[in-house]
């Protein structure tokens, strides 16, 4: 089982096709593209504009990307326009 398999099955994850706001209790700490995605807002839980930051701003992420915040962060919104993705929990 890799890392990410085996993070899944211990910590779960959340199908997201839309807008959602996470918590912090809730520690997201990784997107994985589920199918071709583009983001209008991507934060961390201290409000840093990750689509600025990974340098992702109106570009078209394929299945199986991997999206993370810098430094161990955890996401907080996820916004999309299209696509979607599954947020995997720490």
């Amino acid at each position: 089982m890799t890392t990410q398999e085996l993070q899944i099955s211990r910590n779960g994850q959340y199908y997201v096709s839309g807008d959602v706001t996470f918590t912090a209790a809730q520690q997201v700490a990784y997107l994985v593209v589920n199918e071709a995605a583009v983001f209008a807002n991507l934060t961390d839980q201290a409000d840093v504009n990750i689509i600025t930051q990974s340098n992702i701003s109106g570009a078209t992420l394929s299945a199986g990307i991997i999206i993370a915040p810098k430094g161990g962060s955890f996401f907080k919104r996820v916004n999309m326009t299209s696509g979607s993705v599954i947020a995997v929990f720490a």
